[in-house]
């Protein structure tokens, strides 16, 4: 009992580095600095995103595709959609994702979706996703640039 005293400021000291708790929030840096294809294992996966504003509400829609005629995506799960805007950063947590109605290539389906700020369609804006693997591995994946579109 007598050697337990410096736990709590160890434990304090950790939770305020985010190390025990959910990862730091990215910057806008990270997010542009994504790749914009990732492989894994013998998948080469790329994202494709829409955004779409409908009166205060964004909404991004995301798309992580295999190559065509491969089996499968390998097993993950998206966790965050990301915005990078010229006023900053947006994002939302990821919505469950489905494999399903993405044609002949395999893939996994998403979105985001939360207040628009100071977003107008038109907008030119960089998508980035945020990917976990079976390990706990935060992965990282960047669509091309995009244009929000008005709903």
């Amino acid at each position: 009992m007598k050697r337990a005293w410096f736990l709590a400021p160890v434990l304090a000291a950790l939770t305020a580095c985010g190390t025990l708790g959910t990862p730091p929030a990215p910057t806008t840096g990270d997010l542009l600095g994504a790749p914009t294809s990732l492989q894994l294992g013998t998948q080469r996966l790329k994202v494709e995103a829409a955004p779409q504003l409908g009166g205060d509400t964004l909404r991004v829609r995301v798309r992580v595709q295999g190559q065509r005629g491969a089996e499968a995506l390998p097993p993950l799960t998206v966790t965050g959609v990301y915005v990078v805007t010229r006023e900053g950063m947006w994002s939302a947590p990821a919505a469950r994702a489905s494999r399903q109605g993405c044609g002949e290539r395999p893939c996994l389906q998403t979105s985001g979706s939360g207040a628009a700020g100071r977003l107008s369609a038109g907008e030119g804006v960089q998508v980035v996703v945020s990917l976990e693997d079976p390990r706990g591995r935060v992965l990282w994946l960047r669509d091309a640039r995009v244009t929000v579109q008005d709903e």
